[in-house]
């Protein structure tokens, strides 16, 4: 009897993007029927037979699909991030290795959070530039953000 061969261990970089790409969002209903809109108003638009009303509707779709689904794995890597290193301040802070200045934190952190949020006011208008259906936009960062 022979033994099947063990599966092959991925490098570093598959076991870091592993869970980050193990809910793809293509996998999705949702995002397989906007592309086979998406593709047949791009089909019935270039034999004249329709606008392309309805490809950019599937487009936009797929693109606030996309926003919501990176949203939410952003979200999600960030505050495992956040977590790691407010514990290691704690664990550093009570054995005493370093002492905090909290006001000057606060105010470095205040001075990002403003920092972030004008960049994304100029993300937002550009998004909303560039996506020509804004509501189908929203329909699929709802459910990009939703996805499971």
């Amino acid at each position: 009897m022979s033994n099947p061969a063990p599966a092959p261990q991925g490098g570093f970089l598959a076991k870091i993007l592993g869970p980050i790409l193990s809910d793809p969002p293509w996998a999705a209903k949702s995002f397989l029927a906007a592309s086979a809109t998406t593709a047949a108003g791009i089909g019935a638009w270039l034999t004249d037979l329709m606008s392309p009303a309805l490809a950019r509707g599937g487009a936009s779709f797929l693109g606030g699909f996309l926003l919501g689904w990176a949203i939410r794995k952003t979200v999600k890597l960030t505050l495992m991030i956040a977590a790691s290193l407010l514990a290691l301040i704690a664990i550093l802070k009570t054995t005493g290795w370093i002492h905090l200045d909290w006001t000057l934190i606060q105010a470095d952190v205040n001075h990002i959070l403003d920092w972030a949020r004008g960049k994304a006011q100029g993300f937002k208008e550009v998004l909303t530039g560039y996506l020509p259906s804004a509501g189908a936009a929203g329909a699929g960062t709802f459910f990009g953000l939703r996805k499971k």
